[in-house]
């Protein structure tokens, strides 16, 4: 669901600074997928020096949030995930 309250925002915000309490991770990641759409997780992952089965799992967690879309090579920034972005420029 693309439709998001400010609550809303403000909630995936929070739940993003508990995903990136120990390392930042959740903005580089989502900006990546951004960048470059449907390319191998692999290739992804060794543009951030990262391991692709840990990366893997922290775009699922992206996914849980409704804020990427998986196919069947790479990601894509869900419409849920294109208006958080849009309005939490700040993040």
């Amino acid at each position: 669901e693309a439709g998001l309250t400010d609550a809303d925002v403000d909630a995936i915000a929070a739940r993003l600074a508990k995903l990136d309490a120990r390392k930042p991770w959740t903005r580089e990641t989502l900006s990546l997928i951004r960048k470059h759409p449907q390319i191998a997780a692999s290739r992804l992952a060794a543009k951030l020096g990262r391991e692709t089965l840990p990366f893997k799992v922290d775009v699922r967690k992206l996914k849980k949030l409704g804020l990427t879309m998986s196919f069947e090579v790479g990601y894509e920034l869900s419409p849920r995930g294109k208006v958080f972005l849009a309005r939490r420029k700040r993040w």
